[in-house]
Order: structure tokens, then C-alpha cells, then sequence
């Protein structure tokens, strides 16, 4: 399966195995350079996927069908 078709979940346990590979310290420079560039296009990939996602999730759609920015405001605590 190509890396551009992998689920979310499967692209964050094909990381957990490079990492783990890479701190294993049992892979040559050359195979640890290729993987963790392989590694970083995986991250790079993660990201955007989940900005799409933040995105779509950001947003209600009200009754009428429109949809609306969705925010929770963040109350400040404060000491009196």
C-alpha cells in the first residue's frame, strides 16, 4: 500500500516502528537517513490530514443547513 493511501492510525504506527528502529541504534547512517526522511514525509502528511479534519470539526451546522464557526471561549481564571 503507498504511504499516500495509509490511514491516519497505520501512518502514526508505521512512525512508532521507524522511531523505535532509529533509537535502536542498530540501523546503519545510510538506512537511518532514508528512514527518517521517509519519517518526516509521514509527519508532514499526519499534519495536514489532521488541519483538514480541525478544520471540518471547527464548523456546526445549524438548523436551517447554514454552517457556522464553532469556538469555545476560554474562561480566565482569575484570583480576587
Amino acid at each position: 500500500m503507498k504511504k499516500e493511501n495509509m490511514k491516519f492510525e497505520d501512518k502514526i504506527k508505521t512512525l512508532e516502528k521507524t522511531i523505535n528502529e532509529l533509537e535502536s541504534g542498530e540501523v546503519d547512517l545510510e538506512e537511518s537517513i532514508k528512514k527518517y526522511t521517509e519519517a518526516m514525509k509521514l509527519v508532514q502528511e499526519c499534519d495536514k490530514q489532521l488541519k483538514e479534519i480541525e478544520e471540518q470539526v471547527s464548523k456546526i451546522v445549524l438548523e436551517d443547513g447554514t454552517e457556522q464557526d464553532f469556538s469555545i471561549e476560554k474562561e480566565e481564571n482569575t484570583l480576587d
